[in-house]
């Protein structure tokens, strides 16, 4: 009766330090580093995306293969434009 209590208890401790250890290894490399806000379909494989990255929101234009920044937005509401293109067909 002991000894299967004392393995039950073992096996329990296990589980919840692998659940830590994930937890924590999410944690450091970055789990939440990318998020995506919210996207819009316009048409013709183009589309407007919101992600979140380390904190900061962009605003994304997407079009085939390629990539641009069209604004960086604060939290204020506020927003400076952005003239960087990226094309990321060598990429996917």
């Amino acid at each position: 009766m002991t000894s299967l209590l004392v393995s039950t208890l073992g096996v329990a401790l296990a589980g919840v330090g692998v659940l830590v250890l994930r937890a924590r290894k999410t944690r450091e490399h970055g789990g939440d580093a990318i998020r995506l806000v919210t996207s819009r379909y316009l048409g013709a494989k183009r589309f407007l995306t919101i992600v979140e990255v380390d904190g900061e929101r962009l605003l994304l234009g997407l079009a085939g293969d390629r990539v641009n920044l069209v604004a960086r937005l604060g939290d204020d509401g506020r927003r400076s434009h952005a003239a960087v293109s990226t094309d990321v067909s060598g990429v996917i």
